[in-house]
């Protein structure tokens, strides 16, 4: 599949926490494999507020850098995510001597 040339079919909001959410995902994929679709994408996406929460992430740090940048939420969150794990690699010193 070509992501370029891909077609949005549904879009369905699912709560995890909601067996009957979780059913109409489901329900879903059967109905569209029965309409002679063979292949779909999936995407999981959450809302900034639940991925904030979610990774401990400094609030007021994340407020201030995308004030400062004027970047999305996502953009924001990923960079401090990657910055935690990069935290304690030795990254700056093996770029500096590599």
């Amino acid at each position: 599949m070509n992501k370029d040339e891909l077609i949005e079919l549904k879009t369905l909001a699912i709560d995890l926490n909601d067996e009957k959410s979780v059913n109409s995902l489901s329900q879903t994929l059967s109905e569209l494999k029965g309409a002679g679709y063979v292949k779909v994408i999936l995407e999981f996406k959450t809302s900034a507020d639940q991925e904030l929460n979610k990774s401990q992430i400094d609030i007021e740090s994340f407020r201030k850098i995308k004030e400062v940048q004027e970047l999305p939420d996502w953009v924001v969150i990923n960079f401090m995510i990657a910055a935690e794990k990069l935290k304690d690699s030795n990254l700056i010193k093996r770029l500096s001597y590599g």
